[in-house]
């Protein structure tokens, strides 16, 4: 049998060769394709058809842009295949293919021009890896250091990285809040810049021995602010490994100026309350539009007494306290709707003991970085339970010092403050509502010689008897008894008529006589009192009207000859003033 010419035999053993190679390469443990020159499939490995899910005589003869997303076409296009041409190769290009059932793997692909196709022309070979995973967890990573970014960015609290020298390594803006610096002017300064003379030392080795033992402590010092003053600080220092440095410590930055001077304040004013601080920063989470948990940060140990893994998933209302459920709803649907982009509020939430501590939280609607609609909601929860209960105590203590005010100290009678007051009240309440206001004026008879009689204590114990026993005679909650000045007295009465108030008024004389103090200087050898009633209809818009019909009638009693009680209305200068109600 002739041989084949040596052209035809080097043509069969490269046939057999590339067919042997193609088998091998069909069944390596990688994704690899061939395309010729109208960019068309002539060879894929299994690997690269389990992947994608087709079988091969599926693909063979397409185009490869087929299997691609329409962007990944779209950038080969206008800027893979040029430069591929050009150079015969490409390197680890990023596209996105999609299998047969729909779904979308991201990959690397490095290619070569192969010059000796069979059949003549030009081919190609690609290596493909597939880097679904490595992606996701790339974005993974992305998401999680942009969700503690936004946290340290919007915390109220400083935040800073620090090592036992007092260098800082970060700062968070809020020290512009806080300090008037800004971050990039606070990196510039060494702590030892910004520390008070005083708690240097004490600061410096804190840093030092914090670093050393690695354990966490709470340390309140004073900062100096950019315009020169001082405000005193609490920072929670917990050493951390970050960037191959064992030497950084992270400290929490709370302003406390505002504490430290409530103390100071109820030290001086003898008051002991003590203020509760935990020291425990904010506990951040992330809720979906469903007000489902998405995210809880660790804090969540500290302020209620969860782990993070109890509370995701759940709704924070079901922890609310049933009288602030419908404020926090509120909150949550203003945000949501888009009306508002912040909101704040300090509401009751149950710790996981079953008591109720009180919260301060506040919001940020949480918005879709590609079309801007809100998604969720982020927010900030601290424990203010013990701001809280301070200033419910201050407000007592406020309350009762309101009253002392108001009050007579030696009588107890409200005083002349707080008559003053009440007539203001009152005649507006009668002029709005078209009713009648009585006052009786009341004067001890001839008291500057039972002064000089009994002398000064016995006269402020007759005081305190005749106040006893004209609070006695009223008996309405909004009549008021005053001690006016001195040893004169006055009884204001709401929606009283001069007849009534006459009568009360006697009532008053009688239980005074009842008494039966001596008063040598007194006819009838005992204390007795005067009484001026006046009522109007408050028509008027002056009070004093009142006021001066029943003076009036106060003085025509002592003309009398005291122990008596007159009207207004039988005293002829007050007619011109008072539209009386006369019984």
């Amino acid at each position: 049998m002739p041989l084949a010419p040596p052209a035809a035999q080097d043509a069969d053993v490269d046939a057999r060769v590339r067919a042997e190679l193609e088998r091998r390469l069909a069944v390596a443990p990688a994704m690899m394709h061939s395309i010729n020159e109208q960019g068309r499939l002539v060879f894929v490995s299994d690997t690269w058809l389990a992947k994608l899910g087709y079988a091969r005589d599926e693909v063979l003869g397409r185009l490869s842009s087929d299997f691609l997303t329409p962007e990944s076409r779209a950038y080969a296009a206008r800027e893979v295949l040029p430069e591929f041409f050009r150079t015969g190769r490409c390197e680890n290009v990023e596209y996105q293919m999609v299998c047969k059932d729909g779904h979308v793997i991201d990959v690397l692909l490095s290619a070569v021009v192969d010059e000796a196709s069979p059949g003549g022309g030009r081919s190609s070979i690609a290596v493909i890896a597939d880097v679904t995973t490595l992606k996701e967890t790339k974005r993974a990573l992305a998401d999680s250091e942009a969700r503690y970014r936004f946290l340290a960015d919007n915390s109220a609290d400083l935040i800073m990285l620090v090592d036992g020298g007092g260098r800082r390594a970060f700062v968070s803006p809020a020290c512009e809040a806080m300090l008037g610096f800004s971050p990039q002017e606070m990196l510039a300064m060494n702590t030892a810049d910004t520390v008070h003379p005083d708690d240097a030392d004490r600061v410096f080795d804190t840093l030092a021995a914090r670093t050393r033992n690695q354990a966490e402590l709470t340390l309140s010092y004073r900062m100096r602010r950019k315009d020169g003053g001082y405000v005193w600080v609490e920072a929670n220092l917990k050493p951390v490994a970050m960037d191959g440095r064992t030497d950084l410590l992270i400290a929490v930055v709370r302003n406390v100026d505002a504490r430290i001077e409530a103390d100071r304040r109820l030290q001086e004013s003898e008051a002991r309350y003590r203020l509760l601080a935990d020291n425990s920063s904010d506990m951040v989470f992330q809720l979906d539009r469903d007000m489902v948990r998405r995210y809880v940060s660790p804090a969540c140990r500290e302020i209620l007494g969860y782990a993070p893994e109890e509370l995701i998933g759940k709704k924070p209302i079901n922890m609310v306290h049933p009288d602030d459920a419908a404020r926090l709803t509120l909150v949550y649907q203003s945000l949501l709707s888009g009306a508002v982009e912040r909101q704040a509020i300090v509401n009751r939430i149950r710790h996981r003991n079953g008591h109720w501590i009180w919260v301060e939280a506040r919001f940020r609607a949480l918005k879709d970085p590609d079309g801007g609609a809100t998604i969720g909601i982020l927010g900030a929860l601290r424990d203010v339970s013990a701001r809280k209960a301070v200033e419910d105590k201050l407000a007592e203590a406020n309350r009762r010092l309101q009253a002392l005010a108001d009050q007579d100290s030696l009588t107890g009678l409200a005083n002349r403050r707080a008559f003053d007051e009440a007539l203001a009240k009152e005649h507006l309440r009668a002029r709005r509502e078209r009713q009648q206001l009585a006052l009786i004026m009341i004067d001890v008879d001839h008291f500057k010689a039972f002064n000089d009689i009994y002398g000064h204590p016995a006269g402020d114990d007759c005081l305190r008897r005749v106040a006893r026993a004209i609070a006695s005679t009223i008996a309405r909650p909004g009549d008021l008894a005053v001690r006016y000045g001195g040893e004169e007295f006055a009884v204001l009465l709401p929606n009283t008529d001069e007849a009534g108030a006459t009568l009360i008024a006697e009532r008053i004389s009688q239980t005074v006589l009842g008494l039966a103090l001596p008063h040598e200087a007194n006819a009838n050898g005992l204390v007795t009192v005067s009484a001026g009633v006046a009522a109007l209809v408050c028509t008027e818009d002056w009070p004093e009207a009142l006021m001066l019909s029943a003076d009036r009638a106060l003085y025509r009693a002592k003309d009398f000859g005291r122990n008596a009680v007159i009207r207004a209305s039988e005293v002829a200068p007050a007619a011109a003033l008072l539209s009386p109600a006369v019984a």
